[in-house]
């Protein structure tokens, strides 16, 4: 027998080798001015093996042996750019495009100037606080399961709540000042079951497969943004193939996912993306035991027109349905139970669609955009899951729409780069409430029909030019923002927003950074379209959120991919929305499943952030590529009596340590190290909570917001591993990826005890005097502390044809 299952395993390693290597691919790169994005003349070189590659815009690389690439593109006065850790795919015609920075040297200089190699991008406008990541760099990152919002967690200045959420905090700011761009058009909602009023949510929405890069921003914020206080996340979809459709398939153990991509035209002029996702995640968490399961399917579409002037017109659509129920068969742990009690169904759908149209001009372009998009978020709970009138205590459903149009233009005058543009929005929110809800004064009742209309429009300008040999890069630049939502929001002049930046390069390898700006958010629609008494009872108190920054820094641009850079930050907050029911800053809110600024609010809250960073990265270098990265922060908001109180994104120290590396046979494996001090945490009023006419509605220990932030979560470090095996055939390729994140299963971050009711053999909760009157029953609690975080194994395989 043993004999025989050798002959097996012998000819099936016969038979793949048979179909192993040699097998080649093919790939184009487009070449572009980064500003005016017209064609350049370009050369383009392979780094390992020297060989180069030159054509007019379009560069063609023929007959490339599968596996992992990096090459240089140069083009004439203008600075060379990199393209790392491009994968080629037997059969298959790969294009990227790569924008190339102009630079400034007179013809008189132009023997005795090094235009120097760009791996690291900054731009003008934002020589501080800008990180781009590649679509390669996401998918090996250990512990991101292929999800960006995960992968950032190795970028300085950025900490999260849970192991399993997306709940971003960058540089001590919320989840909710956080917003996406897909090439130029705002998407809202980039995650599945999404907190409304934030951003954050368990899954991401975005097919990483389809995206070429990503550049995020932790401040400094370009001009042509508006609503950007922490961070802003532009996303650069990816090309599709240029010689036919083709295919690719993930079978992983949380989703399936089925794409397509390449010509639509015979003149390939015209081209699409295309992908359809279904989940898995409730199957895997109903083998571990979770106590509920979700489950969500998502598709991403473009569509593409690309002209012979250069011009392109293209579409976008996404959306996301997202569906939740609960685990009857759950690990009877008090932890799963306190869960089971307190989370509500919360069924979600979402879509962003638009249209871009760029149109090139003999100095610059102008890019026309229009997009609506819309979350539909409804959310339920009955009282022990027990579905009868009587135990209902929330029943929301909340809708929010927008359509949106903006214009821009980039243009040249002489040395200096322009960017100018307008903006308007047209809003639609909905919100039918009826729920019953625990706050620091006692028992509230909301139930109310909400819709409203309102617009936000804007304009800004921005200038940028080099001086003194490009040894200094300077750019200024304002913003103007306004809303029709009510007197205190119309006026633009009043949150004009200037920003200005610079760039010293006072060594061959070093530079000095600098910049400074004014930001403006108009708070949430939830916020906005809370109506009380038949009026919108915010709309006298509310204003546009106010946010000063200062950031400075160094930067080392070393050999062989290596970067350091070393960044302080201020940042100073007015006009907050503020919880008159729970006398809190809704700048803490927005780490957890449900809905942020639904409630009455006045603009009262203020705060400041502060710390400083440090990253050393270097990018696929003999192929080893790693990431270190160390942040010192602090975070205080408002309390009711105006003092400054640690936030709930006080998180003093993050560390960060993520390694890979490339092996023979095309196997790559990658770690994961995060350490993350403890978040502050409110204690609960045990007092309160155990009233029985509190925890029949709140089902849950409720906090003292008296003591706000007073505690200290528990100090949080996890390991993520991820490995992957590629098999190459003739004309297909296939991957295998194992990503292990919280590998040793650390603590839960919260240090507050789990509290639950200790039950009767019926179910009951115990009543400790039950023969008090009503308003002064209290249940007998039950004390445990939270159970320690599971290991989340994912695995898969990836088909490409």
């Amino acid at each position: 027998m043993t004999v025989f299952f050798a002959r097996i395993i012998l000819i099936i390693s016969l038979f793949f080798a048979a179909l192993f290597s040699s097998q080649t691919g093919s790939i184009n790169i487009n070449v572009f001015d980064d500003f005016s994005k017209k064609p350049l003349p370009a050369t383009v070189k392979i780094s390992s093996s020297g060989e180069t590659f030159s054509a007019n815009g379009n560069v063609l690389l023929k007959d490339l042996p599968a596996g992992n690439y990096s090459f240089q593109i140069n083009s004439e006065g203008f600075e060379t750019g990199t393209l790392n850790d491009i994968n080629v795919v037997p059969n298959q015609n790969l294009t990227f495009s790569m924008g190339l920075m102009k630079s400034n040297s007179r013809e008189t200089d132009i023997e005795t100037v090094v235009i120097k190699g760009k791996t690291y991008k900054t731009t003008a406008e934002s020589p501080v606080s800008l990180r781009n990541i590649t679509s390669e760099e996401v998918q090996k990152n250990a512990g991101s399961n292929r999800d960006i919002s995960k992968a950032i967690l190795s970028l300085p200045g950025v900490g999260t709540t849970a192991t399993f959420r997306n709940d971003l905090f960058i540089r001590g700011g919320s989840s909710a000042e956080n917003k996406f761009y897909i090439d130029g058009i705002e998407v809202p909602v980039i995650n599945h079951f999404q907190t409304q009023g934030a951003s954050g949510g368990p899954k991401g929405i975005l097919t990483i497969d389809f995206i070429k890069d990503v550049d995020f921003y932790s401040g400094a914020f370009p001009a042509k943004r508006n609503g950007t206080l922490s961070s802003l996340f532009e996303f650069n979809l990816k090309q599709a193939r240029k010689d036919k459709i083709g295919y690719k398939a993930v079978i992983g153990f949380d989703d399936i996912q089925l794409m397509a991509d390449g010509p639509l035209s015979k003149d390939q002029s015209w081209s699409g993306l295309f992908s359809a996702r279904k989940s898995n995640l409730q199957f895997l968490f109903k083998a571990m035991g979770v106590p509920f399961l979700p489950s969500y399917s998502d598709a991403t579409v473009k569509v593409s027109k690309k002209f012979k002037s250069g011009d392109e017109l293209y579409f976008i659509g996404l959306g996301a349905l997202d569906n939740f129920k609960f685990n009857t068969k759950a690990n009877e742990t008090l932890y799963n139970l306190t869960l089971i009690e307190r989370l509500p169904v919360s069924p979600q759908w979402n879509y962003t669609m638009g249209a871009g149209y760029r149109h090139l001009t003999e100095n610059g372009n102008w890019l026309f955009t229009w997009s609506r998009n819309m979350l539909d978020n409804k959310a339920t709970k009955y009282y022990r899951n027990i579905e009868v009138s009587d135990n209902l205590l929330l029943d929301y459903h909340s809708k929010e729409a927008e359509n949106k149009i903006r214009i821009d233009r980039n243009f040249r005058l002489g040395d200096f780069q322009l960017s100018s543009g307008t903006n308007v929005n047209f809003a639609n929110y909905f919100n039918r409430s009826n729920l019953r809800i625990i706050t620091q004064n006692g028992p509230a009742l909301d139930n109310y029909l909400s819709e409203m209309n309102l617009s936000q429009y804007g304009f800004y300008l921005q200038s940028a030019t080099k001086l003194l040999d490009n040894k200094v890069e300077i750019s200024g630049g304002f913003r103007i923002d306004g809303s029709d939502y009510s007197d205190l929001t119309s006026n633009p002049l009043e949150q004009f927003s200037p920003r200005i930046s610079m760039k010293f390069r006072f060594a061959n390898q070093f530079a000095f950074n600098l910049n400074g700006g004014i930001y403006y958010m108009l708070p949430s629609y939830t916020a906005l379209g809370f109506l009380q008494n038949g009026d919108f009872i915010n709309k006298n108190s509310l204003k546009y959120i106010r946010n000063s920054q200062v950031v400075g820094g160094l930067e080392f641009n070393g050999n062989n991919n290596l970067r350091i850079t070393g960044e302080t930050y201020y940042k100073k907050y007015k006009n907050y929305p503020f919880s008159l029911r729970n006398g809190i800053s809704l700048a803490n809110l927005g780490g957890d499943f449900g809905v942020v600024g639904a409630e009455p609010l006045d603009s009262r809250g203020f705060g400041e952030t502060y710390g400083f960073e440090i990253l050393a990265q270097k990018r696929t270098v003999n192929d080893f590529y790693g990431i270190a990265s160390y942040t010192f922060g602090q975070s205080k908001f408002s309390d009711f009596n105006g003092d400054l109180k640690p936030s709930s994104w006080d998180s003093r120290h993050i560390f960060s340590l993520t390694a890979g590396k490339y092996f023979k046979r095309n196997w790559n494996v990658g770690v994961r190290f995060r350490l993350q001090s403890g978040l502050p945490e409110t204690p609960y009023d045990l007092q309160r909570s155990q009233l029985v006419n509190i925890w029949n509605i709140a089902n849950s220990p409720v906090s003292d917001y008296a003591l706000l932030n007073s505690q200290r979560g528990n100090l949080v470090h996890q390991l993520d591993i991820r490995a992957e095996k590629k098999w190459i055939f003739n004309k297909w390729q296939m991957t295998f990826y194992v990503d292990v994140v919280n590998a040793y299963g650390s603590q839960k971050p919260s240090a507050l005890p789990v509290i639950a009711l200790e039950r009767d053999a019926n179910g009951n909760g115990i009543i400790v005097n039950p023969s008090a009157p009503q308003n002064e029953q209290i249940y007998q609690l039950n004390y445990g502390e939270a159970d320690r975080s599971t290991p989340l194994p994912y695995f898969g395989f990836i088909f490409e044809f």
